[in-house]
């Protein structure tokens, strides 16, 4: 598992066997123990333990100390570098085991520690597979990043999007194609002045048909943990949603106390309604299920506010339009599409 070019997504189970164990015969100690820490830049990020009762093998999910080294990840730079449409390079990070045996003396009730060693050569990406993913996978050590480029057509790609139907993107979109390499995550924003025949074939979507609709471009954190990119269509309603709350204020002490009431707005939000745009089934899958599902989202739509002459990305809430998405009806002919709503995540 280590030093041995794998890379493992933080976000999924890695499971790492210590076999071999060897405790004496015959096993005495009513507590045969086995202890795991987890290390990067030099500081525990994990520690693991586990009563063995006497075998020689046992097994470590350390998802959570990987998940702990990515913690202090900012993803401003690479949204930062989408509106330039430039490319920004994410490094793997690498960390290190520590493994300890320990066993009860039953003669002078102490615990008796030996260390099996340290082990460098860990690498971990941020992301994670999904079920479906990991249950095609046919071994704990097959469960790394570069497992799915003898299948993916996207050789490495961390992008999630089909690649088998083109992909609908506004005239003045952007596109994206991140890659997966021995040296690191690299997310290449193609320019908004790309024609369909710029973008790369090999590394993106089979193609890609650029629409003169207006679309509104969208940035968003897809499972395996890279930026994705996609263009959605806005449905010419906008709302404001003004909260207003009252409260006592008392006026002029006098002879006779009045009091009256003062109202005061807040959480002023702009939110709009959109819609993937009529596409393919496959396509209106990736929609409802990698752009509006999964945990932790995190989603930035290309905005220019009043007065702004330049468009930003700005951090925004996505949600469905209904609780329960159709993806196709054999009974009616029609293509699918995916309506969601967005809001300012931004008060004011």
């Amino acid at each position: 598992m280590f030093g041995s070019g794998h890379t493992y997504f933080a976000g999924s189970p890695v499971v790492i066997t210590i076999s071999g164990l060897e405790w004496g015969e015959p096993v005495t100690s009513p507590f045969t123990i086995v202890r795991v820490y987890v290390y990067y830049n030099g500081r525990k990020v994990g520690e693991f333990h586990e009563d063995t009762g006497g075998q020689t093998t046992v097994t470590f999910d350390i998802k959570s100390a990987l998940m702990a080294i990515w913690a202090d990840y900012d993803f401003s730079a690479e949204v930062t570098a989408a509106n330039g449409t430039t490319s920004v390079s994410r490094r793997y990070r690498s960390y290190s085991i520590e493994v300890f045996t320990e066993y009860l003396d039953s003669t002078d009730g102490e615990f008796t520690r030996t260390s099996i060693g340290t082990f460098t050569g860990g690498q971990c990406a941020l992301g994670s597979f999904t079920e479906w993913e990991r249950s095609i996978i046919p071994t704990n050590a097959d469960a790394d990043v570069s497992y799915r480029e003898h299948e993916n057509l996207r050789y490495g790609d961390a992008s999630t999007k089909p690649t088998e139907s083109p992909e609908r993107v506004g005239k003045s979109s952007i596109t994206s194609w991140v890659d997966v390499s021995n040296d690191g995550t690299r997310s290449v924003f193609y320019p908004a002045t790309a024609t369909a025949g710029e973008d790369s074939q090999s590394a993106h979507a089979p193609m890609v048909l650029r629409d003169s609709q207006e679309y509104v471009d969208f940035l968003f954190l897809n499972r395996r943990g890279a930026i994705e990119t996609c263009s959605g269509m806005t449905k010419e309603a906008m709302q404001i949603d003004v909260d207003m709350k009252q409260y006592s204020r008392v006026e002029r002490p006098t002879f006779r106390p009045s009091r009256s009431l003062m109202a005061i707005g807040t959480d002023v939000r702009r939110s709009w309604q959109m819609s993937s745009g009529y596409v393919t089934r496959e396509w209106a899958e990736w929609w409802a299920m990698e752009f509006l599902g999964g945990k932790r989202k995190r989603h930035w739509m290309k905005y220019k506010g009043p007065g702004q002459t330049t468009a930003a990305y700005v951090p925004v809430i996505v949600e469905p339009a209904k609780k329960s998405i159709s993806i196709y009806d054999k009974t009616k002919q029609q293509m699918p599409h995916v309506d969601f709503t967005v809001t300012l995540a931004l008060e004011g």
